[in-house]
């Protein structure tokens, strides 16, 4: 029977297996994982990790000034230009400290606005002066450009570069054949100049080097011929240590509440706070006047409650448990002004306090005796 059980059993269970592989599929789910906090943070992300896993150090700065390159000891630096304080002297200083070897990739991030000069005349800023020593000059490109070149991006194998500004090299300034890196529409998006032992690279913003486009390869590749391809063996044959300063700035993320106050309705928030409010305190709080319920009975009083003990105490002839605690308590009162060595003084004690002896035989003449002497004390 057993067997005829397990026969049975074995076959449907087989059926059932046969049912599902044939009427049901298994499909690969794919869940998409939010960006990590790092990754929203700093936008360059990917290729900081690219670098440090190369063997460059990486330093990050939110903002700097001529004092901060002064005592900067890499011999490599990325300035976003709208936070680094430009002054005549650290034109000066740059140009000179990229005569002497160093290599400079400033990176123009200020907006269309900006270059189109609605806000101020920035021909005479101190990036536009330090191009102008290397012979570059910015022009910015108008957005229709600029729409026509980033729709047609990812049809090409061009990198991400910023439209919103071209360059133009001089040549009668320009000693040596620069490096000049057009778009596919044929507009100057980078240029690369050497001077002395240094270099200086300028763009717009570096939209290769972001961690959400530095997976195309012509982002990859020229984010690696600018940092990482000359690095390693300069640094090495100088005795330098190969990194990266970057002067750049972080991306705010938005918490619970900036998200909640920049899309939601404040007015409709206080509301809906002041209704809840009023309902959770007109559920917990009771109405006026007596509450309903069964009354209680009351207790027995102290007196009633005290002979009740006292009469099955002397039931059992046990009441000298009375005399015991009022005997340990007198003890304890005595015990801070004098010592008994004996029973019997304390006995005496007792007949000097109350003026006559203790009766023994009435048990609340004795109760009352021990309250006098406790009295007086």
């Amino acid at each position: 029977m057993k067997r005829i059980g397990f026969a049975v059993a074995t076959v449907l269970l087989a059926l059932f297996a046969i049912a599902l592989y044939s009427l049901f599929e298994i499909q690969p789910m794919t869940r998409r994982l939010p960006p990590s906090r790092d990754a929203r943070i700093n936008e360059y992300l990917a290729l900081d990790r690219w670098l440090q896993s190369s063997g460059l150090t990486v330093r990050t700065e939110s903002s700097a000034n001529l004092s901060m390159l002064l005592g900067a000891e890499e011999r490599q630096i990325f300035i976003q230009a709208s936070l680094f304080r430009w002054t005549d002297e650290a034109v000066e200083y740059l140009v000179r400290w990229i005569e002497e070897g160093g290599s400079l990739f400033l990176a123009l991030d200020y907006s269309r606005e900006h270059f189109t000069g609605h806000s101020q005349d920035w021909h005479n800023e101190g990036p536009m002066l330090l191009l102008g020593v290397f012979g570059i000059e910015a022009e910015p490109e108008s957005s229709m450009s600029a729409y026509r070149h980033e729709t047609d991006l990812w049809f090409t194998d061009f990198p991400n570069y910023d439209s919103r500004v071209s360059f133009i090299v001089i040549n009668n300034v320009v000693n040596e054949q620069p490096l000049i890196l057009n778009d596919s529409s044929g507009h100057t998006r980078l240029v690369q100049i050497k001077r002395g032992d240094g270099k200086l690279t300028v763009s717009g913003r570096p939209l290769f080097l972001l961690s959400s486009n530095l997976d195309r390869a012509p982002n990859a590749r020229l984010a690696w011929a600018l940092f990482a391809t000359d690095s390693v063996p300069e640094a090495t044959l100088n005795g330098e240590e190969a990194g990266w300063l970057f002067i750049r700035g972080l991306t705010r993320t938005q918490g619970l509440f900036g998200s909640l106050f920049r899309q939601g309705n404040l007015v409709a928030l206080i509301v809906s706070l002041l209704v809840l409010l009023l309902t959770g305190f007109w559920a917990v709080i009771p109405a006026f006047g007596l509450l309903r319920g069964d009354d209680e009975k009351p207790l027995r009083p102290l007196r009633e409650r005290f002979l009740t003990e006292g009469r099955f105490l002397k039931r059992y002839d046990a009441l000298g448990f009375y005399r015991a605690v009022y005997i340990k308590e007198i003890k304890r009162r005595l015990g801070r002004k004098k010592s008994f060595n004996s029973d019997a003084e304390l006995q005496r004690y007792f007949l000097e306090l109350l003026g006559r002896p203790i009766d023994e035989q009435d048990f609340l003449k004795i109760i009352k005796d021990y309250k006098t002497i406790l009295e007086r004390i």
